[in-house]
């Protein structure tokens, strides 16, 4: 990406652009590429480096982010009382014609410590997952986490293959209309996060009545009574328990206990770490908190780490379809086929609709952060959330929660809400996750690490839940490429074992897309 450092101020595009993003506050008289400023502009906001007429386009990374709505001067602040998304929301003007980009070289000698699943795939973890099929059975799956927790120290000296016990529940299970799209959604997203190669054992609790029962969600010839449950190695099965057959709530709780504390931790401690090639990392990116400094800096340098995976014959994905939104035709182009790239835009025109049932549109994803930040319209944002993606061809696209069996570069229709994309990711087989943020955000996720990548130095100084700071990139002390190696070299780290910072605390935030009625 070009760019200028003016210490004030940088532009991105020379040629094009007709803003520059100011790096700190700005006062009036101030010049900016010899443009005195007429009004004060706050730290990552825009500034007007030339006039812009009404109805005419704003343009950064070389690209339209917005159209004037009235008369901007130059030296004046451009943001969401002069500017709009206008006809950008056209999303017919979003090319389908792909021109991919050629193949970079590749890297072939990099490899992490990983886990083997009993299908043969990479895992970079080893949890026991303790499941509720409904939200009536959440609390027994929290009992249970809590009484082992209480006991972690002991379990973790004894068992030290296991990296601990997580409790996945959710807030639905029931009340959607049984198997509509939204439910089978749900259903496949369950599945998907108990197969994970990530989960060493597991455990179903299901209340009895639900919609979704467990042979229902992963067959009845998989899931078996938990009296005879004896989980190996080997075996496929899924032992569930019903609380309204064990008599309520702590004859439930004092039965998984011993289950997991006589069979699971035993079995589970028998995985062993053992050499695994890169080329079997499945890699999810996701935007939290951005600001119009992430576009160039967080993001582009996960963009770099992204390539470097690709060369490595891995796989790296975005999702967050609102956050493609004026972007799109930066994906289309890099599709390796059109029918690649007319898959985006069948989620993208399904997302319009799904977004018009809720009487809103795509620039609703901006959040008050963002716009404090210096975001202005979802196109804006989304030239910077595609940036994740780096610049190889765009390979494949999944719908939420689908498994990943395609190689390199791809997409994933989702939420831009976090926890919901993420959970979506992690469902489709992702195995280490990149978060940029520039806000700051304390995310970490079900069952894989979370690396988290802040946009500025101000926040990373702020906040000590980050691991990499790429402000670096826009103080001028590092480069875009500097901190994509990083990033990559902090994902084969995290892949063979080293603990994120939401690790350690402990957060693991599941939130399943419910995109269903509810009757």
């Amino acid at each position: 990406m070009d760019g200028n450092n003016t210490r004030n101020a940088i532009i991105l595009h020379e040629e094009k652009d007709n803003v520059a993003i100011a790096l700190r506050d700005l006062t009036i008289g101030e010049a900016v590429r010899g443009v005195s400023l007429v009004e004060k502009i706050p730290r990552y906001h825009k500034v007007a480096i030339d006039g812009v007429e009404p109805e005419s386009p704003v343009l950064k990374y070389g690209q339209i982010i917005g159209y004037a709505t009235q008369r901007i001067e130059p030296g004046a602040w451009v943001h969401s009382h002069n500017m709009s998304m206008g006809r950008l929301f056209d999303q017919s003007k979003v090319a389908t014609e792909p021109s991919p980009p050629a193949d970079l070289p590749r890297i072939g000698d990099r490899f992490f410590s990983g886990f083997r699943a009993r299908d043969g795939r990479a895992g970079t973890r080893n949890y026991i997952v303790i499941a509720s099929m409904v939200d009536c059975s959440a609390r027994v799956v929290e009992i249970v986490v809590d009484e082992l927790n209480r006991r972690k120290e002991w379990f973790s000296r004894r068992f030290p293959n296991v990296d601990g016990v997580i409790g996945l529940t959710h807030d639905s299970g029931c009340g959607v209309v049984a198997l509509s799209p939204g439910h089978i959604r749900q259903n496949l997203t369950m599945r998907n996060l108990l197969d994970h190669p990530n989960v060493g054992g597991r455990v179903v609790v299901q209340l009895g009545c639900e919609k979704s029962q467990a042979a229902l969600v992963f067959g009845s010839e998989r899931v078996i009574p938990f009296e005879s449950a004896r989980e190996t190695d080997e075996s496929p099965t899924l032992p569930a328990i019903t609380i309204q057959d064990e008599g309520g709530t702590w004859p439930t709780v004092e039965k998984i206990l011993r289950y997991v504390e006589t069979v699971l931790f035993p079995q589970v401690n028998r995985r062993r770490r053992v050499l695994i090639p890169a080329a079997e990392l499945i890699v999810a990116m996701q935007c939290g908190g951005s600001n119009a400094v992430s576009g160039f800096t967080a993001n582009a340098a996960i963009g770099f780490a992204s390539d470097l995976i690709v060369r490595c014959d891995g796989t790296t994905f975005i999702g967050e379809t609102t956050e493609t939104f004026g972007a799109g035709h930066l994906l289309t182009r890099r599709a390796r086929t059109r029918a690649i790239a007319q898959l985006y835009l069948d989620h993208v025109a399904w997302y319009e609709k799904y977004l018009e049932r809720g009487d809103g549109n795509a620039q609703a994803n901006l959040a008050h952060g963002n716009m404090e930040g210096g975001l202005t319209t979802i196109a804006e944002k989304s030239l910077g959330s595609v940036a994740k993606g780096g610049t190889s061809a765009l390979e494949w696209v999944n719908d939420y929660a689908e498994r990943i069996t395609a190689k390199g570069f791809g997409f994933m229709n989702s939420p831009a809400y976090d926890p919901a994309s993420a959970t979506g990711q992690t469902a489709g087989g992702a195995l280490v996750g990149v978060f940029s943020t520039g806000a700051g955000s304390c995310f970490g996720g079900l069952l894989i690490p979370w690396i988290k990548v802040v946009s500025n130095t101000d926040t990373f100084n702020r906040m000590e839940d980050m691991e990499i700071n790429a402000g670096t990139i826009a103080d001028g002390e590092a480069t875009v490429e500097d901190v994509g190696r990083l990033i990559f070299e902090q994902i084969i780290a995290c892949a063979g074992g080293a603990r994120t910072y939401s690790e350690k605390l402990g957060y693991s935030v599941v939130n399943i897309w419910n995109s269903g009625v509810v009757t």
